[in-house]
């Protein structure tokens, strides 16, 4: 336990001395909601490794400094995957990171969210105690579901040690089919495809041409493939995209993300890539805030942007009822206000 003791440690003292700190795992995300300049870094990255793994349980535990690529070799080893698509920005993304950023890539709709997956959490609190959340079973009912509660937070509840995820086998085959359509034909087309048994396991329309990833045994995968009529695309695109490595976000200066229902009206935004069954939305460097007049449903995140362009919230806003709630959560788990203060919303501390 000389990590966890070294974390305690150190979390002891900044509580005491009335100090925030940092905590981070590789510093992939640093673009994510906002970071605090100045503050002592406590970093999770030298916490790395598989603390327990039996492939025939399709559970892994694991520290959360382990690098996303690191765990995702060991899995498909065993022909085993994280069903999530963990995003890995580069080979220092942990995925303690991933979870507590609560980020999922391109099967998100298909095969569920991160924090669906993770089945319990070992955090280091603010008094420096080492605490074990929910469990490493598939149904774990006792108590509050913690664990699931880090997942999105941005450390800013505690530091997140070790976390045990639930796997599944990697498919037999997949490959990506791309066909050039409308819009309105994409979406009726992906619609078509949810709603029967396929082998769909991602999709993405942008440029004027969809792309879906078919994943399963083969049989499963060519019967849908035969059904698009398109032309075989690369594999590789879905890291890319999920990473945002794909040359539209690199080349924006402002990148926005719609998360809402997949049936809700583009409106007039000119979103540049619609994925997750068009529920994930992106657009890329608005002139004005694109919540300002927003009449649909869903919220807005601003992912990237450069400092010289209009202000706004990274995350959604939020109503009088969840700042309420949010606040209580950071006061029970951090009375100190020492974990990434103003990580998530800059003005009220959080």
């Amino acid at each position: 336990m000389e990590g966890i003791d070294a974390f305690a440690e150190s979390i002891k003292k900044a509580g005491s001395d009335g100090s925030p700190i940092q905590i981070k795992g590789g510093g992939t995300k640093g673009f994510l909601g906002y970071v605090a300049e100045g503050l002592p870094v406590l970093t999770t990255q030298c916490y790395s490794g598989v603390l327990d793994y039996h492939p025939a349980e399709l559970i892994v535990r694991v520290k959360a400094g382990t690098p996303v690529g690191t765990l995702d070799n060991l899995l498909r080893s065993e022909g085993q995957m994280l069903a999530f698509d963990p995003p890995a920005h580069d080979a220092t993304s942990t995925i303690g990171g991933v979870v507590s950023a609560g980020l999922s890539g391109s099967a998100r709709p298909y095969r569920g969210a991160a924090r669906d997956h993770l089945l319990g959490a070992g955090m280091v609190l603010h008094d420096g105690a080492y605490c074990e959340f929910g469990g490493q079973v598939m149904k774990n009912v006792a108590g509050y579901d913690v664990s699931r509660l880090v997942c999105g937070a941005y450390g800013t509840l505690g530091l997140l040690a070790d976390l045990s995820l639930k796997v599944v086998p990697a498919p037999e085959l997949e490959k990506t089919i791309t066909r050039e359509c409308s819009s309105d034909v994409a979406r009726e087309t992906v619609k078509l495809l949810s709603n029967r048994v396929s082998s769909l396991s991602a999709s993405c329309y942008s440029g004027g041409t969809l792309s879906v990833r078919l994943s399963g045994n083969e049989q499963a995968v060519k019967a849908t493939e035969e059904m698009l009529e398109g032309t075989q695309g690369d594999n590789a695109f879905w890291d890319q995209l999920d990473s945002q490595a794909l040359p539209a976000f690199q080349n924006a200066a402002d990148v926005w993300r719609l998360s809402t229902d997949a049936d809700e009206p583009l409106f007039d935004y000119d979103f540049a890539i619609l994925d997750w069954g068009f529920a994930q939305r992106w657009l890329f460097d608005p002139k004005s805030d694109p919540r300002d007049g927003y009449a649909g449903s869903g919220h807005w995140t601003r992912v990237r942007h450069d400092k010289d362009r209009f202000e706004a919230q990274a995350f959604q806003p939020l109503s009088a009822l969840e700042l309420v709630l949010h606040r209580r959560l950071k006061a029970t788990f951090d009375p100190g206000g020492i974990f990434n203060p103003g990580r998530m919303y800059r003005e009220e501390g959080l």
